[in-house]
């Protein structure tokens, strides 16, 4: 239930991004709120905190970002806060990132691998994820060792596992079999 509320506002604030023609504003603003409540345990702790007003909680909202937001941001906020969803905002902050992401075309590639990779080996792989997904591409790459070497990449979705510890599972399970 919650994840169907929270991709109602999300959906509601990304076609008023669209109508206004704000997409990236919207965006920019949306990322830093998410940031900062994700970052920050102690302001999420306030703002689901049953003995705190909803009123305080919006103006504490208005204080920190009062510089930094946009009126239907802070309306937004504005919202959450009157309807007693706080404890969503997370979510709805983060589906509508998504949102935005999915409209311009964009997409995460998770890449692992058992030894760090040197900054022109995840350009190779960005540059070619984008050409055959023909999306624009933002990497986030770690280490797993017990991949023992090779790499795996998760994208949209889909597993490209060539890791060695994949291929001796592949190995034992042909032995196995035959």
């Amino acid at each position: 239930m919650a994840k169907l509320i929270s991709k109602r506002y999300a959906v509601a604030l990304f076609e008023l991004a669209k109508e206004t023609d704000k997409i990236d504003i919207f965006n920019k603003e949306v990322e830093l709120i998410f940031t900062s409540i994700k970052e920050d345990k102690d302001f999420l702790t306030v703002l689901n905190h049953p003995r705190i007003s909803g009123e305080e909680k919006f103006n504490l909202f208005k204080e920190i970002y009062k510089d930094n937001i946009s009126e239907e941001i802070l309306g937004l906020i504005a919202i959450i806060v009157k309807k007693n969803r706080e404890e969503e905002i997370l979510e709805i902050l983060e589906t509508f990132l998504e949102l935005v992401r999915e409209y311009k075309g964009i997409t995460t590639a998770y890449i692992y691998s058992a030894m760090p990779l040197s900054e022109k080996q995840i350009s190779d792989i960005k540059q070619n994820l984008a050409k055959n997904l023909n999306k624009e591409i933002i990497v986030e790459a770690s280490v797993k060792p017990e991949l023992i070497g090779g790499i795996l990449i998760n994208v949209d979705g889909k597993v490209i596992d060539n890791s060695i510890k994949k291929s001796l599972e592949d190995i034992k399970k042909s032995l196995i079999n035959n």
